[in-house]
């Protein structure tokens, strides 16, 4: 079979533009990209199942599970503990996001904070009604606005997951927090 020169290359170009246009022009292709990123200048990946946790966690459970994420803990007495452990991350359940929080008191954990990218919070938050069901809405307090940020709330056996229904736009940090149930 012979091809014109011309067809060769409309589908060279095709070959080396198609991916290259996937990777900077539709939303998966730049998810992906900036988990690339985030992984190569140092961040690991973390997975959770906030459905599974619970308060029960220790400190040294929690390591063994996350042993290749290098923690950074130091003690710090807070209403969320005594202990506070650190790690740049590149994604949460493939999400690109900066860093992660955890919390222990009395050698078990009681609280998760986690900081995502804010162009991926939508995704999150599918990503969350995939993973734990259908929010409630919940009326928070900011001391920064006179309005009250609207939350999306998922109830667990082991605790409730929170995120703003909607990030105000310029420098918030966009975050996910994990308490404990009583």
């Amino acid at each position: 079979m012979h091809m014109l020169k011309i067809y060769k290359t409309i589908i060279l170009i095709a070959m080396i533009c198609g991916p290259l246009w996937w990777l900077m022009a539709t939303d998966d292709g730049m998810r992906r990209t900036d988990t690339l990123i985030l992984w190569l200048s140092g961040g690991d990946p973390i997975n959770i199942n906030f459905k599974a946790l619970d308060k029960n966690y220790t400190t040294d459970e929690w390591r063994k599970v996350y042993e290749d994420i290098p923690w950074e803990c130091t003690p710090q007495k807070s209403s969320w503990g005594d202990e506070v452990c650190i790690a740049e991350i590149s994604s949460y359940n493939g999400i690109p996001s900066r860093y992660i929080s955890v919390y222990f008191g009395n050698n078990h954990i009681s609280g998760v904070k986690l900081v995502y990218r804010n162009q991926y919070h939508d995704e999150l938050g599918a990503e969350l009604q995939y993973q734990l069901g259908r929010p409630q809405l919940v009326r928070g307090n900011d001391e920064n606005t006179s309005e009250q940020p609207t939350l999306l709330q998922w109830q667990t056996d082991g605790g409730a997951v929170l995120i703003k229904q909607q990030l105000a736009s310029g420098e918030e940090e966009a975050s996910l927090i994990w308490s404990p149930g009583n």
